[in-house]
């Protein structure tokens, strides 16, 4: 894309020529006034892919369907080099295996430890009860010695049950906190899994609907990406363009911002076409401006111009288009 000195010099030069030619009538005062805008061909109705989230913030372009070439809905547009996160999906699907192993492990001894408390608790009830009954018979059918050690038994039946209840209620705590932390576990290995297996497949980007491929710039260098390129995340790396409703996208340099409004009826003229001249109407001028670095420091605000596109048949997206307005 040129710089827009140039444009508006070739611009000026194709309208004197134009006139001289007499196919269309131009007020050469009005030129002087003129203001003339850089654009391009795009598509209202645009898929646009972007770099996907990776652990680097960057991602490394592994095969890209050629520029221009037609797709539809299903066709992988382009793939991204998702060798690190088909390494992190396998690292723990493999770690969830083994944790799955160690949790039916240690539950399986929680188990077996709560059954042997349930019994000795059984048992410990059962002892009381044989106890209780020789403690309740008198010490004058049985002697005192025999009474007292009856009465000891008793007591001590009554410790072994509280211990034993304690421990019963221990190993079930333990039993239960291992298996909530067992579901927990898992839904963390659940959640990660899914969140590598989501990321790997964010890296084959397919098409939503049917439309051309073109190719993004470089924000900040222009240049093309292409394969082989490793480019940030949230980069516009390409585009599924739809050519059924096409606009003109300009930049109004910050000073050309105050004169010029939404609804200025504007003419365009295609370079890939430059014996056509089209009318147009600016609808939309963005609220804040940004830098194009390659052009320079200025600050530039993003405009849409509407025009009949039904006029010009094989319009693409990418085109380039110089835009006067008055």
């Amino acid at each position: 894309m040129r710089r827009p000195d140039l444009f508006r010099a070739r611009f000026a030069w194709l309208k004197r020529a134009i006139l001289l030619a007499g196919a269309i009538p131009f007020n050469l005062a009005a030129l002087d006034h003129s203001l003339l805008l850089t654009g391009e061909i795009y598509s209202r109705k645009a898929q646009e892919i972007i770099v996907p989230l990776t652990t680097n913030w960057q991602a490394g372009i592994s095969k890209m369907v050629e520029e221009g070439q037609a797709v539809k809905p299903g066709d992988v547009v382009i793939e991204f080099d998702g060798a690190e996160a088909a390494g992190q999906l396998e690292q723990q699907r493999e770690a969830t295996r083994a944790e799955k192993a160690k949790t039916e492990r240690d539950l399986a001894r929680l188990e077996k430890e709560f059954v042997q408390a349930s019994f000795a608790l059984r048992l410990a009830e059962l002892e009381l009860e044989l106890t209780e009954l020789r403690a309740s018979t008198p010490e004058g059918l049985i002697g005192a010695i025999e009474f007292s050690e009856n009465q000891l038994a008793w007591e001590k039946a009554i410790k072994d049950l509280a211990d034993s209840r304690k421990q019963l209620e221990g190993k079930g705590d333990s039993l239960r906190e291992r298996r909530r932390q067992a579901e927990l576990d898992q839904k963390k290995a659940e959640l990660t899994e899914t969140w590598w297996a989501e990321m790997l497949a964010s890296f084959t980007v397919k098409a939503t609907q049917s439309g051309y491929v073109i190719y993004g710039n470089h924000p900040w260098t222009r240049a093309v990406f292409q394969e082989g390129d490793n480019i940030r995340t949230s980069f516009h790396v390409a585009q599924v363009a739809n050519t059924s409703e096409p606009a003109i996208k300009v930049w109004i340099n910050s000073v050309d911002r105050p004169h010029i409004k939404t609804g200025t009826t504007v003419e365009i003229l295609l370079d890939a076409l430059p014996e056509i001249l089209l009318e147009g109407t600016l609808d939309w001028i963005s609220d804040s401006g940004s830098k194009r670095q390659e052009w320079g420091e200025a600050v530039y605000f993003e405009g849409v111009v509407s025009f009949d596109a039904n006029s010009v048949p094989g319009l693409l997206p990418g085109m380039s288009a110089r835009v006067e307005a008055q």
